[in-house]
């Protein structure tokens, strides 16, 4: 299900992470490890790989003391190629979406600003391989039947429409079709389905979205066929100098703590993830929450989502017992909106080793977050959490967010119907 569109990007590089410049690499590649799963590394925007105009060459790994935040307004991209010869552009990762797509030439309608860093935009006249979905193949009734679009095509070319809304009120509108993607330079796909948009209200500047949805035509289930294990991971790093990781096949069990993972969806075969939350504590402390409210909603696990929402009685459990632990620890209610939760120091700086814990409980696992994971810098003194109401989302929707999540390495194994995550991964 398209939540929303995803707000955390990766860039694929070469498989250093790397922290000086004679490191870093010229080229978009692809790793491959032992097991067999594609694997990428991940980084942050401002990582110094990335800051290739920035002398760079004596950056060392600090420990990150919070003293901007960037992370959580920038953005990560992950590279791939479409067309003979590729087109690389630079796209978004969403977990909480299905359909892949690219913005085409010509647009005849409307398209977003495409950075030249993102790449050229996808010309399908240049490309050999290129070819369009017809209105009444399996793909094209298969597309409108999972993403609830009752009919659409170009008879005249004999090409199946899309349209995608989200629930940031962003979309994409254009024709279904197929080429080859290309991933580094030693993979390569035939006939990868995906959307050539020429209409779109995008409020970013990278090329599209690649979605890692359960529908057969996801970019992830196009992929994971190659390898010999219906997983993926990914770690999305915490600060600008660390580096992740995004992986796709089997993957190493070790220090991982597991829930299950449900696929499930109103639309068809286009499922989402989702796992079972069953209590919240703050400090060790439960809040006070009926316990049968956590069991009427699933959780949605997605990447595109920044803030966690939880139901409406539980956030108001979670505002009354955390704002009671923060102002025990020097710190100011700041009047934020009734969806905010935000504090002020009363010493003038924010002290991130002095936070209360936050811990939700799910079946058979308990998510122990970090400080930087429950908050995040709006100022100097100044820190808002990462929670809000369903209702400041969708309605009756519990999500977990990537600001929950990030610096965790967290696993969809599909296969075993299992979500795994370990603390501190990158």
């Amino acid at each position: 299900m398209e939540y929303l569109i995803l707000m955390m990007l990766a860039l694929s590089y070469t498989s250093q992470y790397c922290t000086s410049s004679s490191l870093c690499p010229s080229t978009y590649d692809l790793g491959q490890t032992g097991a067999g799963a594609f694997q990428f590394p991940v980084f942050h925007e401002k990582h110094p790989c990335i800051q290739a105009s920035v002398h760079i060459a004596n950056v060392q790994k600090t420990w990150y003391s919070f003293e901007d935040d960037r992370i959580h307004k920038d953005r990560f991209l992950m590279a791939i190629g479409l067309g003979t010869p590729a087109f690389v552009n630079l796209v978004t990762i969403d977990t909480g979406s299905t359909l892949s797509w690219v913005q085409c030439r010509p647009c005849p309608i409307r398209c977003h600003n495409q950075d030249e860093e993102a790449g050229r935009i996808f010309d399908p006249l240049q490309s050999s391989t290129y070819q369009s979905v017809g209105c009444s193949t399996e793909d094209c009734g298969y597309v409108h039947e999972t993403l609830g679009i009752p009919f659409g095509c170009n008879e005249e070319q004999d090409s199946c429409l899309y349209s995608l809304r989200y629930a940031s009120e962003e979309y994409t509108a254009g024709s279904l079709v197929k080429d080859k993607l290309t991933l580094g330079n030693n993979f390569s796909i035939d006939d990868f389905m995906f959307g050539c948009s020429g209409d779109d209200r995008y409020n970013a500047a990278d090329a599209g979205i690649i979605g890692f949805g359960g529908a057969t035509y996801s970019f992830f289930r196009q992929v994971v066929r190659h390898t010999n294990y219906t997983a993926f991971s990914h770690c999305f790093p915490g600060n600008h100098r660390n580096g992740g990781f995004l992986s796709i096949g089997p993957y190493d069990r070790y220090s991982l703590q597991f829930i299950p993972l449900v696929e499930y969806g109103s639309h068809g075969d286009n499922p989402v993830y989702a796992i079972q939350q069953l209590d919240m504590m703050v400090d060790g402390i439960r809040l006070e929450v009926d316990p049968s409210i956590y069991a009427t909603r699933m959780t949605i696990l997605d990447s595109g989502t920044i803030d966690t929402f939880i139901l409406s009685p539980v956030f108001r459990a979670f505002d009354k017992t955390i704002t009671a632990a923060m102002l025990a620890k020097g710190y100011a209610r700041e009047t934020a909106g009734r969806n905010k939760i935000c504090f002020t120091s009363t010493s003038d700086s924010v002290n991130w080793r002095d936070m209360p814990t936050v811990e939700m409980k799910f079946v058979r696992s308990i998510l122990k977050l970090p400080s930087e994971n429950v908050f995040y810098r709006v100022s100097a003194d100044k820190i808002c959490s990462t929670f809000q109401p369903d209702v400041a989302g969708l309605t009756g929707v519990p999500i977990l967010g990537n600001r929950a999540t990030r610096s965790f390495r967290v696993v969809y194994d599909i296969q075993d119907s299992k979500f795994g995550f370990q603390a501190g991964a990158c």
